[in-house]
């Protein structure tokens, strides 16, 4: 059977990647969506980060196996590979930043790292509602990014780099006035370096004992780290990242359930089979069946 691969665009529509390491996209929401029935289908991007803001209107979000309804003023943030798709209610007011991941290598190495990197690592909603002095201030920033894209001038892409630094700061102090954590700045970087390794390493079925090794430290100390920074062990972070890739391909491609167990690193499908019944109750064929509805 040819399989149905989780759609991959540059952007939305466009097969064909921007190889542009500087590259960046501003739109209005209405641009892309409207002429297609306000709906965008799942589908995901393999080098942007894209950031969805919400002015006015209402949608219902994909995120993966997730769904959403926000209303009113809101920060969707998606980094790259996450699979998603939206239908806006006619209307909906707001913008889609896409961004190439080089763009945002250089942060990393900045001063703006810790407070920008950890809101690049994981899907999130951030509800401006209640909030709209801040979104008062972010607002500007998203227009004069749009005047930057439309018009060509000296300057034009560093001015960009900095508005998109801006944006990205603001997001992240509403996100952090939102968060209640008891974490330390080096806990909070060490969590990262956690999930990131995670990361690269699901499919090769890495134990606990290897990730502790590698951040150089305890397996006792790296799940108390877990357990306050995403309530969930070592272990359990590591098994939701397999099941989440798992629930991926099962929802969004026409493999077979041996194809996605070798794919994520099982010798024996059979096993692969029990540790998802076990995760979810349910085998992956009868997951896959359950998940067979029109996404939104």
């Amino acid at each position: 059977m040819k399989h149905l691969n989780i759609p991959h665009f540059g952007l939305y529509g466009e097969s064909s990647w921007i190889n542009d390491p500087e590259f960046f996209h501003i739109e209005d929401i209405e641009s892309r969506s409207g002429d297609l029935g306000w709906k965008i289908n799942p589908h995901r991007h393999a080098q942007l980060f894209q950031i969805l803001i919400l002015k006015a209107g209402e949608v219902n979000v994909q995120l993966d196996a997730e769904q959403y309804r926000l209303r009113g003023a809101w920060a969707i943030i998606v980094p790259a590979g996450v699979v998603h798709g939206f239908r806006f209610a006619p209307e909906t007011d707001g913008r889609v930043i896409s961004i190439a991941e080089p763009l945002l290598e250089d942060v990393y190495k900045e001063k703006s790292a810790k407070f920008i990197q950890p809101l690049l690592s994981q899907a999130c909603y951030i509800d401006f509602n209640a909030h709209r002095t801040v979104f008062s201030e972010l607002w500007p920033l998203i227009q004069q990014l749009e005047r930057e894209s439309a018009i060509i001038r000296e300057g034009r892409a560093l001015m960009s780099e900095y508005l998109i630094k801006a944006i990205l700061l603001l997001l992240h102090r509403q996100q952090a006035n939102d968060a209640v954590t008891n974490t330390n700045k080096t806990e909070l970087s060490q969590a990262q370096q956690l999930k990131e390794l995670i990361e690269k390493h699901y499919r090769e079925h890495w134990t606990s004992h290897q990730y502790a090794e590698k951040l150089n430290t305890s397996i006792s100390r790296l799940n108390r780290l877990s357990k306050t920074a995403f309530n969930q062990s070592t272990l359990e972070l590591i098994h939701d990242r397999v099941l989440l890739e798992a629930k991926r391909s099962l929802i969004y491609t026409a493999r077979s359930v041996e194809e996605i167990s070798y794919d994520l690193g099982f010798k024996d499908p059979g096993y692969f089979s029990r540790f998802f019944k076990r995760s979810t109750g349910v085998p992956p064929g009868k997951f896959r069946a359950l998940s067979n509805q029109p996404a939104i």
